[in-house]
């Protein structure tokens, strides 16, 4: 009887050249081991033990997916669950319901619920659920969200902030780190007008430009700022009758043109003319040296010279 030698594992046996029908080539349903597999569709490949490395050109179609190695893919990679403890890369779309990796995930579009240490992405990242990291969200296009953003944000916010707080014109501001607005505090664009009701509080105030206000009616006496127009008022009312009591007036020169001015005395730096009980007296320093009474008489405590030079 004619034999073929075969190896099998670690043994060896012929094989009858009988038994070498067209049986002998059919692909075994199952195999316990196995060499390369180099046909394009083969059955599921289950293991009781580790899987050490699997090289896929195409896509990657799979229920979950964990590995504690790398994952990189030249295609996409669609699966249920996605875990592993190195780097997942793709060239193509990284889709699953958690993706997450203890390094890098790169890809074209990211979809998923994303836990990474660096997220890289040269399309969109979508995700349904959380994107979780430590470190930095950096994005050269647009981050939209259907929720809400929380944490810090470092760049620029252009676009429409969706549940801003406050209503229309009001400035948002700084509450225990998170965003407020009331409505006095408020800026409008249109008018270019910023309403504050209630105080400023600042060190130094300096206006530039003309700065405006209400101008007070007359007669108002309170802490409220006078307008030069409410100054002007106040001295056009008073200016024909002004009432002193009490104190005095010193002035270096004074003219009235067209007015009386009414006083019970006036003083100079050592003269004082007095009016008591219709006389009129002259005193130097507080002693009365002359009295001009209501009939025109004229009495002096000194000499009345009526041709001297003056």
């Amino acid at each position: 009887m004619t034999t073929v030698p075969y190896t099998f594992g670690n043994e060896e046996s012929p094989i009858p050249l009988s038994q070498l029908d067209a049986n002998f080539a059919v692909t075994p349903q199952f195999a316990n081991t196995a060499g390369n597999v180099v046909n394009n569709v083969q059955a599921n490949i289950n293991t009781v033990g580790t899987l050490t490395a699997l090289s896929v050109t195409g896509n990657v179609n799979s229920g979950n997916l964990r590995t504690t190695g790398q994952l990189t893919t030249t295609g996409n990679i669609t699966t249920g669950n996605l875990f592993t403890g190195g780097i997942i890369s793709a060239l193509g779309t990284v889709t699953g319901g958690t993706v997450s990796s203890a390094g890098n995930i790169t890809g074209n579009n990211i979809i998923g619920t994303i836990v990474g240490s660096n997220v890289t992405a040269s399309g969109r990242v979508s995700a349904v659920g959380n994107i979780v990291t430590q470190s930095q969200i950096s994005a050269t296009g647009n981050i939209t969200t259907a929720a809400n953003f929380i944490g810090n944000f470092l760049g620029n916010i252009t676009g429409n902030i969706v549940g801003a707080p406050g209503s229309n014109t009001q400035v948002a501001y700084n509450l225990n780190g998170n965003l407020d607005a009331v409505g006095g505090l408020t800026y409008d664009k249109d008018s270019n007008v910023l309403t504050i009701l209630g105080q400023v509080n600042t060190q130094t105030l300096q206006l530039i430009g003309v700065g405006t206000g209400p101008t007070a009616p007359n007669a108002t006496s309170n802490n409220q700022l006078a307008t030069t127009a409410f100054v002007q008022n106040q001295i056009n009312q008073n200016a024909t009758n002004v009432a002193i009591t009490g104190g005095n007036i010193v002035v270096t020169s004074l003219t009235a043109a067209g007015g009386d001015i009414t006083a019970n005395s006036f003083n100079t730096t050592n003269w004082t003319v007095r009016e008591y009980s219709g006389n009129l007296f002259f005193q130097y320093l507080g002693a009365n040296k002359a009295k001009l009474d209501s009939n025109g008489n004229f009495t002096t405590t000194g000499n009345v010279t009526a041709f001297g030079t003056l």
